[in-house]
């Protein structure tokens, strides 16, 4: 189950963000022996093949969007030079509403950090952790 939680691109994504260059031939390391051992599990030929329901919300896209989201949010609070092109998506309630920003979002007045960055952060780690349950 452990080896079906692990996600090398999701790791490729953190290292190539979050870890300086002189490392990253570390971390391929890391990811080439995850891929060989899991290669390795005797007697399946897919991981989890005996328990289906499992394995789809393995593959959940919600764990895979939060983890991006996590990763460039941690990267815009480690260097605050880093940009993001935005390119909202915005959805017609919200497009219609004549409510400003402030009053649809609540975001924490005493982060340290650019606004929204903290609360980005704490929401991915709630949403992430019990996903993975415990690999978390």
């Amino acid at each position: 189950m452990v080896f079906a939680k692990g996600d090398p691109g999701i790791a490729a994504l953190y290292n190539k963000l979050l870890v300086s260059k002189d490392l990253w031939a570390f971390g391929e390391k890391l990811r080439t022996n995850f891929e060989e051992t899991k290669s390795l599990t005797a007697g399946h030929r897919d991981l989890l093949e005996g328990d289906p329901y499992l394995k789809l919300r393995l593959g959940d896209s919600y764990i895979t969007t939060l983890n991006v989201f996590q990763a460039y949010t941690l990267k815009r609070i480690c260097d605050q030079n880093y940009n993001v092109t935005l390119r909202p998506h915005i959805s017609k309630e919200i497009m219609q509403s004549s409510k400003s920003a402030l009053e649809l979002v609540t975001l924490n007045p005493t982060s340290e950090y650019a606004p929204g960055l903290e609360d980005t952060l704490i929401l991915t780690m709630k949403g992430i952790a019990p996903g993975l349950q415990n690999t978390g």
